[in-house]
């Protein structure tokens, strides 16, 4: 009798287990992801989630330069919350005319489900704003393993996404096949700090500029010198990288530079950037090196935020950590959350979306 007791006690106790278990995953759910159903359609919802791998957007460019703004992002919620965030600063403060936004991809792993995207698309549903975002999935793999001789230590994914804005975007076919004049990038704790002034695209249009970037960074960059060398004049491995999580880039002064070309093949043909650690932002600043002809600018007039490091107009770059900022951002579905001055505090802009 006692056996018996035992083992109906210890069946009663593995019921409670799983349904609490249950209930903190309905919680999880209800915090993390549910939100009021988007108005629109749900054959335009598939279209928007890219489920048919068309990499097509519809888009009234009304003639705007064919600009587009560019992430790539991860899974985790963390990752989630800043990428909303980043697209509520670029509706926000990216000044553009006649209430036109310039489409958004979002380039993402597997682990983006469903439920995920459409909290994305659902915290961007913005009253009297219509945007356009295409979500493209990336199949990652690799079978180059990190050199034991390597002195740095970023992980292979790290080291994908340093490919990934060195080659891989510029020839992905959402990108290519779709006619595109300019790519603007911004990492999902890429924020901008007030209005722009002007519309960026129509910037680097209307100055015939190739690049444009806001800050420079150190960096140690051997491995690239042994390719870097063959194609400049430069006799020690350089130091000065372009600090990239922010630049726009006119695409067919990449795709038609015959240097840029050469270079960019030479250094992804043996899987180098995976087995020995190449900084995108090194290789960004070798290729304006190596095309003397490029039409470049240092635009610090930007207001500019990435996670803690603040550029404010026409001022260099101030590391503010504030405390409660990336809390804060949790909450960045109904609200933008920015550091905009080297105090130790930040703002909130709350932001309206359709119901």
């Amino acid at each position: 009798m006692a056996s018996i007791n035992r083992k109906t006690t210890k069946n009663i106790l593995k019921l409670i287990t799983i349904q609490v278990i249950v209930i903190i995953a309905v919680i999880y759910y209800i915090i993390f992801y549910h939100h009021k159903p988007l108005n629109i359609s749900v054959s335009e919802y598939n279209k928007t989630l890219n489920l048919s791998k068309n990499h097509n957007l519809s888009i009234k460019w009304n003639n705007h330069p064919r600009g587009v703004i560019v992430t790539l992002i991860g899974s985790t919620n963390t990752s989630i919350i800043r990428v909303i965030n980043m697209i509520h600063s670029v509706i926000q403060f990216h000044s553009v005319k006649e209430n036109f936004h310039y489409p958004f991809l979002i380039f993402h792993d597997q682990g983006l489900t469903l439920s995920k995207r459409q909290y994305i698309l659902s915290c961007t549903n913005y009253t009297n704003k219509k945007i356009n975002i295409l979500f493209i999935l990336l199949d990652y793999q690799t079978n180059a393993q990190i050199s034991p001789n390597s002195t740095q230590r970023p992980s292979i994914g790290y080291r994908l996404m340093c490919r990934f804005w060195s080659y891989d975007v510029f020839y992905h076919p959402a990108i290519r096949n779709q006619q595109y004049d300019y790519l603007m990038r911004m990492d999902d704790d890429s924020y901008f700090l007030d209005k722009t002034k002007l519309d960026l695209f129509e910037y680097i249009h209307k100055q015939k500029l190739d690049y444009v970037y806001r800050s420079l960074y150190t960096d140690t960059c051997k491995a690239l010198f042994s390719i870097e060398k063959q194609f400049t004049n430069r006799t020690v491995a350089r130091t000065d990288c372009i600090y990239n999580n922010f630049f726009l880039i006119r695409l067919n002064w990449f795709y038609q530079s015959v240097k840029i070309q050469r270079f960019l093949n030479e250094l992804i043909r043996d899987d180098l950037m995976i087995r020995e650690y190449i900084g995108d932002g090194c290789v960004h600043a070798a290729m304006i090196d190596i095309d003397k002809n490029i039409r470049i600018r240092k635009f610090m007039r930007i207001p500019y935020g990435h996670n803690y490091h603040i550029m404010l107009m026409n001022r260099g770059v101030i590391y503010n950590r504030v405390n409660e900022f990336l809390s804060q951002m949790a909450i960045s579905c109904h609200q933008l959350t920015i550091i905009n001055s080297y105090e130790k505090n930040f703002k909130k802009i709350q932001i309206s979306l359709q119901k």
